[in-house]
């Protein structure tokens, strides 16, 4: 099983066709990546497509790395899906930048807006479920068999229901991550509920955003797997409940029944992070201090975070917030209670004070405007 390549930055990936010159650094910032951040990206050239190029502060290291593995690991298991082979990649500051394979073809929700009828729009959903199957079966080295984002961050699925869908912490493994949940599930006062056997589970490749658009198809029925950048090395689980969650950009169906799931027989956790995620979804907050309370919790962050000095890994720092507890704690042990928190802001007494009213308001209220 190959090894993943060294994500370096800049990045130089597959080799462009003879006589074709790939853009870098200095031509992209210079020329070609000089308007407003064009978050879905552009062909370039214009006049006959070569590569496509996209960047902006709201494009992730993370899909540089899951768009070259995906290419690799596609190829390798002789896949007819594909994935477009990243040529070049820089961060600047903190943009991203990509030079990829243009790919010709309609995505999926293209194809499913022009659908005569149910059955045209079911084989195109069949098409993405084996594009997602076959993501699936991408290999995994023995060496990235922790819960990660490709590039080694923390790894990223609706199940966190944050800004970026980031786990709030490294995990450096499926156990670690089963012991924090199980912690939290059982002062959430979720009955019985509990992940069982996390760790027998198979790690796979999971593409958490299965939104149709991220899916091209060609006039010769092949797919192709784009904007990656929330897939992670996950226990399979996961990824069932990644799909059938998906069900909105679909027009309701689940496509769960035509996707290959990698399985432990006996093991599911589906349904109880499905309940885990049900009681995440105002924040993460708690989640993560009883992750921190485990024993040896905060030298295993400072270990991990070691081993990835130097990588870029997108990392968005959970910031925790203080609690109303803790504000008026510290409001009485400086004797600040009874300040007005906010001094600039005016108090209006709406009671004994109200607000004037427009002269047009009260030449309504007079019968003199018409409505």
């Amino acid at each position: 099983m190959m090894e993943w390549p060294k994500f370096t930055n800049p990045y130089i990936g597959i080799k462009p066709p003879p006589g074709v010159h790939v853009p870098e650094r200095e031509e992209l910032l210079s020329s070609i990546c000089t308007k407003d951040e064009p978050r879905k990206g552009f062909p370039y050239p214009p006049e006959a497509p070569t590569f496509w190029i996209k960047y902006g502060d709201a494009v992730y290291w993370n899909e540089v790395c899951a768009q070259s593995v995906a290419y690799d690991g596609l190829r390798q298991i002789e896949s007819s899906v594909r994935a477009p082979g990243v040529y070049y990649a820089f961060q600047e500051g903190r943009v991203t930048y990509i030079v990829m394979e243009y790919i010709p073809g309609k995505t999926a929700l293209q194809l499913l807006k022009e659908a005569h009828d149910e059955a045209e729009k079911e084989v195109i959903l069949q098409s993405i479920a084996s594009a997602v199957s076959e993501l699936h079966r991408i290999p995994i080295p023995e060496s990235r068999l922790r819960p990660a984002a490709i590039s080694g961050g923390r790894f990223r699925h609706s199940i966190f229901g944050n800004d970026y869908d980031s786990a709030p912490l490294h995990y450096e493994s499926a156990q670690h991550f089963e012991d924090n949940a199980n912690a939290y599930l059982k002062l959430a006062f979720v009955g019985d509920t509990r992940i069982r056997d996390l760790a027998r589970e198979p790690m796979v490749f999971c593409q958490a955003d299965l939104y149709p658009g991220n899916f091209i198809i060609d006039a010769d029925n092949r797919v192709t797997a784009i904007d990656l950048e929330r897939t992670s090395i996950v226990p399979s689980s996961f990824a069932k409940l990644a799909v059938s969650d998906y069900v909105h950009g679909y027009g309701g169906v689940d496509i769960s029944p035509w996707v290959y799931f990698p399985v432990t027989e006996g093991v599911d956790n589906t349904n109880a992070l499905l309940r885990l995620r049900g009681r995440l979804s105002p924040g993460p907050e708690d989640f993560v201090e009883i992750g921190l309370e485990l024993p040896g919790a905060e030298e295993t962050q400072k270990r991990i975070k070691s081993t990835l000095q130097g990588q870029l890994i997108d990392e968005h720092v959970f910031v925790r917030e203080p609690t109303v507890g803790e504000i008026i704690a510290e409001w009485e042990a400086n004797g600040r209670v009874g300040e007005r928190p906010f001094p600039d802001i005016k108090i209006v007494d709406y009671v004994n004070d109200p607000p004037p009213l427009s002269r047009e308001y009260e030449l309504y209220l007079s019968g003199r405007v018409n409505t």
